[in-house]
């Protein structure tokens, strides 16, 4: 088993040697380096990278960039395969194992450590509890069924071969745990790095909400969205702000939850490299230019009596158009800092040189989420609209600029339509945006809504890449090869065993 050793502090802490089992989970120390093992595993490459590639690149948030991988530029133009690297899930369960090892092992040292209590041990397997289920809906969300593995591999001779458990046997775990982990979490931690950087009740509260949504349990979802909002030391910064507190600097009053990164341990590569930074401004992922100008764009729409985002700020702060051409590169986390000339209303941008923490959860999607399920649920659409304007009229604070108002959104497609461009604006880049279009699909149990957003960035009306998507098991991702020839007992993605293009070969 792998453990860490004390660095600069508890969450600067990395891998550097084994310890034999038999000499380890002795006292609280090594707990707390086994907890921090647990979130450490979630910050390597091979689990950012496809929490990001999983949940956002296949939206219509991201074209190609530069530099782009070719297993990343196939998914992206929907030509996958079972190869594809990106299929693979192995990174997701190690950080698993890590959190079943705790689980398994962390109460029998409340009989060895006087100083280790119920009451510690408690809190941080609410921590565990929850970045497990992190990882599984993760999984859930991507493959759909997956194996459930809630026991730590210790030796060779335990069996691995582990088929997949359908998704609502899982989601069901993932509730269960993440009741008994709202029970113990704590509220908050000593300084403002450990409560925005560990979990916390609200950080609980927000991955149930996202299930129940994702589960269309929708009053389930609202009711832990009102906990969070009830809770006034989260508030959000204001427009002007969120470019250099949200995503520079970090840690915000509105976050939630995000992961903790730093330049000497654990640096950020993923950002950099699908985004940007100072030295390499381009990034391998831009947005597509036609929902910057055309009639499809979240910015400048015109909703009726008005147009929504006609000087919105996060059109100016999360892009930046390429100097001299027509692509539209990623700022949100890649800038520290946008200033506008007020007279030419010319940005110049500048771009950060230190590492970005990775936001899982802050406060303006609890507000979008909560809309979202009183729109589902059609029980309060001005209240919807409330929330939504929230959000919304932090980035347009313009002299003139409206609130959006209930009188244009009479009907629940408008509704629908009214949140879904919504969280494109607050939250495109944040690995957030497949699965939003995943929810609408699952609604109807048709990849037709989906397609209707997605494919417009494809050059042609994207008529082959419909045609790969066009059933809902084409919208999950095949088991990678390699899975199927270690473990005998996983069947291939329905879709594509029809193809071909997943067989165990």
């Amino acid at each position: 088993m792998v453990v860490m050793s004390g660095c600069n502090g508890w969450l600067d802490i990395r891998p550097e040697s084994e310890i034999v089992l038999d000499d380890f989970w002795q006292n609280e120390s090594q707990v707390n380096q086994v907890l921090a093992a647990c979130y450490r595993s979630i910050t390597e490459g091979d689990v950012m990278s496809r929490m990001l590639v999983w949940g956002e690149l296949r939206s219509d948030n991201v074209t190609f960039g530069r530099n782009m991988p070719t297993d990343m530029y196939k998914m992206l133009n929907v030509d996958i395969s079972a190869d594809n690297g990106y299929c693979h899930w192995g990174a997701f369960y190690t950080v698993i194992n890590n959190c079943n090892n705790f689980l398994h092992y962390a109460p029998g040292v409340v009989e060895l450590d006087a100083n280790f209590t119920e009451s510690k041990l408690h809190s941080m397997e609410a921590e565990v509890l929850t970045l497990r289920a992190l990882m599984y809906f993760y999984l859930v969300r991507t493959f759909e069924n997956v194996p459930w593995v809630d026991k730590p591999s210790v030796d060779d001779a335990q069996d691995y071969k582990i088929p997949q458990s359908p998704e609502n046997f899982i989601l069901d775990k993932l509730v269960a745990d993440l009741q008994i982990a709202l029970k113990y979490a704590r509220d908050n931690y000593e300084t403002n790095t450990y409560s925005k950087g560990r979990i916390t009740k609200n950080a609980v509260r927000a991955l149930l909400a996202d299930i129940y949504l994702w589960r269309e349990e929708y009053s389930k979802c609202s009711e832990m969205c009102d906990q969070i909002l009830n809770d006034k030391t989260l508030e959000l910064e204001k427009g002007e702000n969120v470019i250099s507190k949200v995503f520079y600097q970090g840690n915000s009053k509105e976050s939630i939850f995000e992961l903790q990164f730093d330049d000497d341990l654990m640096f950020n590569w993923v950002v950099r490299d699908y985004f940007g930074a100072y030295g390499n401004e381009a990034g391998q992922w831009s947005f597509p230019g036609i929902f910057v100008t055309g009639k499809f764009s979240p910015f400048n729409f015109n909703a009726g009596s008005s147009k929504e985002s006609t000087e919105d700020l996060r059109e100016k702060d999360f892009l930046r158009q390429e100097t001299g051409g027509d692509r539209y590169y990623v700022f949100k986390y890649a800038g520290a800092l946008r200033q506008e000339n007020h007279t030419t209303k010319v940005s110049t941008y500048y771009y950060r040189n230190v590492t970005a923490n990775w936001i899982v959860y802050r406060l303006s999607e609890i507000y979008l989420m909560k809309a979202e399920a009183l729109i589902q649920m059609e029980a309060n659409p001005a209240e919807a609209v409330d929330l939504i304007n929230t959000v919304y009229k932090r980035s347009n604070i313009e002299e003139g600029e409206k609130d959006l108002s209930a009188d244009n959104y009479t009907s629940k497609l408008k509704l629908d339509e009214l949140y879904m461009r919504e969280r494109q604006r607050e939250l495109m880049f944040e690995g957030k945006r497949w699965f939003d279009l995943m929810r609408l699909a699952r609604r109807v149990d048709s990849p037709a809504p989906l397609l209707s957003y997605v494919t417009r960035k494809f050059t042609g009306g994207g008529s082959n890449q419909s045609t790969k998507m066009s059933v809902m098991d084409a919208l999950y991702l095949p088991v990678h090869t390699d899975e199927l020839k270690a473990n005998s007992a996983l069947v291939q993605n329905e879709f594509y065993k029809v193809t071909g293009e997943g067989a165990n070969k």
